[in-house]
């Protein structure tokens, strides 16, 4: 989801127990989501962040996940989904496409977090079915998209290196004509974190990406950047 925002109505429900784990995650200072329950159920307006809903029609998600204490370590296995229709942002008026720019709009996942201590996994795997710009066709159709990350790290003292691994085969909805890609990615990276309100972290990555619309069918970049980002937190 486009900026991981939304509008709509959640119910979260986890056990005393889970929640506790949760909490003993932040104290520790894991990088963990917070407390939105063992199981969660909701309805949303489906057209990402800051866009009015379409088609009077919401998506429905659920999610599953449940931390287990295996030892000394804290282990999150998850499943989630949602389904529903998304209407298409922007389309290249050449293109011809459904009139109401109406299309079905559907994910399944699975996670797996270790949390660090000292050594963390944090890894998802998506398919699903969705909007994406065929050039072939030069239509925008319905087609299955698959992907995921998995992303390596280690506590040294204040400082947590850590190593992601990315790919991605689909189209991107909230994009120009649902925009086609296929990434793949690298980034080896380190944290700073000096104390619990500030943090640095470095990035460099490694990119291999085709992203093609109307617009732009042949499109084919690799390359790599740097990253420096600054945080507070309160």
């Amino acid at each position: 989801m486009k900026d991981e925002r939304d509008l709509g109505v959640f119910f979260y429900w986890a056990s005393k127990e889970k929640r506790n784990i949760m909490s003993e995650l932040k104290k520790d200072g894991m990088k963990h989501s917070g407390d939105f329950g063992v199981l969660a159920l909701g309805i949303y307006n489906g057209q990402t962040a800051n866009h009015p809903d379409k088609n009077g029609k919401f998506h429905v998600v659920t999610r599953f996940s449940l931390p287990i204490k295996v030892g000394n370590q804290v282990i999150e296995p998850g499943i989630q989904a949602y389904s529903g229709k998304f209407v298409l942002l922007e389309t290249s008026p050449e293109l011809n496409i459904r009139e109401q720019k109406e299309y079905i709009d559907r994910r399944a996942a699975a996670s797996f977090v270790l949390y660090p201590k000292p050594f963390g996994i944090q890894a998802e795997y998506t398919i699903g079915h969705g909007p994406e710009f065929n050039k072939e066709t030069q239509k925008i159709a319905i087609q299955n998209l698959h992907g995921g990350y998995v992303t390596f790290s280690y506590i040294a003292g204040k400082l947590i290196p850590f190593t992601r691994l990315q790919y991605y085969d689909g189209g991107k909805k909230h994009e120009m004509d649902a925009r086609s890609y296929t990434v793949k990615e690298m980034e080896l990276g380190l944290e700073w974190q000096p104390n619990n309100t500030f943090e640095l972290v470095a990035m460099y990555t490694f990119s291999n990406r085709r992203y093609e619309d109307f617009q732009l069918q042949d499109n084919h970049q690799a390359g790599s950047l740097l990253r420096i980002q600054a945080q507070l937190n309160f």
